[in-house]
Order: C-alpha cells, then sequence, then structure tokens
C-alpha cells in the first residue's frame, strides 16, 4: 500500500538546483514545482513557469505572490508547438511534471527542452508510472518509463540518474 504522495521540494532537490539558476518549469498547473524552484533558486534565480491554460497560470502567479516570490515569469503556450518565448540555451533546469501524457506531440515538447537548455543543463521528468493506481490518468496515457528514456536519448540526452519520486510515480534525471 502506497501511502506517501509525490513531494515536489524532495523531487527539485535531488537535480542539483542552485542559487541564481534558471528553471522552466513546462506545463507548470497550479505551480506544484514552481514554489520549490523558486526557493531554491533564490531572489538572484529565475523560474519560467509555462503552461496552455490561463487559469493555471494565474493560480500560479497568486501562489507565488503568496509566498513573496518575485522571481517567478509565466508565459502561456502550446508545448506540443516551438516554444520560441524562452531563449536558446538559456535554462539550467528544465521541469516537465506529469504533463507527456497530457501532449500529443511529445517529440516537439522533447525538442522544445534540448533548445532551451543550456549545455551542460538538466532535464527532470516525472510521470505516473504504467501500472494502475486508484487514481491518476487512464493507463493507456501513461508513458512508459522505458518509452520516455529512449526518446530522451533519441533526442541527444544523456541520463544522469533516477530520482525518489513516490509508488505512483517514476522520476528521471537527464543531462544535455
Amino acid at each position: 500500500m502506497v501511502t506517501k504522495f509525490l513531494n515536489p521540494a524532495s523531487v527539485v532537490a535531488q537535480t542539483g538546483l542552485m542559487m541564481g539558476q534558471v528553471v522552466a518549469d513546462l506545463g507548470c498547473g497550479n505551480g506544484f514545482y514552481v514554489l520549490p524552484a523558486a526557493q531554491m533558486v533564490g531572489p538572484t534565480g529565475t523560474v519560467i513557469a509555462v503552461d496552455v491554460q490561463t487559469a493555471k497560470l494565474a493560480a500560479t502567479v497568486s501562489i507565488a505572490n503568496q509566498f513573496g516570490y518575485k522571481n517567478v515569469q509565466v508565459i502561456q503556450a502550446n508545448l506540443g508547438k516551438p516554444l520560441l518565448d524562452i531563449p536558446m540555451n538559456s535554462c539550467d533546469l528544465v521541469i516537465v511534471g506529469n504533463i507527456l501524457h497530457e501532449i500529443d506531440s511529445q517529440e516537439e515538447l522533447i525538442k522544445n527542452i534540448y533548445r532551451i537548455l543550456k549545455s551542460p543543463g538538466h532535464v527532470v521528468a516525472v510521470e505516473w508510472k504504467r501500472t494502475a493506481t486508484p487514481f491518476g490518468p487512464p493507463l493507456e496515457r501513461r508513458v512508459d518509463q522505458g518509452k520516455l528514456e529512449i526518446m530522451l536519448q533519441m533526442a541527444g540526452f544523456r541520463k544522469s540518474k533516477d530520482l525518489d519520486a513516490d509508488g505512483y510515480h517514476y522520476a528521471v534525471l537527464y543531462e544535455k
């Protein structure tokens, strides 16, 4: 029986993120990973929160303001299309948390990640395990860890390590 649920601060801490760095959270939703990232990069760093839904971006801005984080920027964008609002080679870390199963063009998303990451830079991908769980997306929509890793390797990324997640998710860290 799985009892603990994903802790975003724990996942982000395992990436080696440091003060002053630039992070892009692609598919940020309500800011689940934005807050711990904003805290870790501090006032000299930047977190770029990207989502297609304006309501999700508004929620992210609201919670960042509530906690006093002035280092969070938001961009509305469809991640299945080229993401040109973030400069090439500008991010130290890209977070993709539980969005691969929602995007039709996963290849385009991975191209976007590669384009905006510095070299060296890291991407942390967190997804639902492809096993039955009491909640989460339908099994047929979930992205198998092996398939995700092959897509990342084919795009030119090298695996750094598996990260601790929870009983429902897997998390991997790859380097450009």
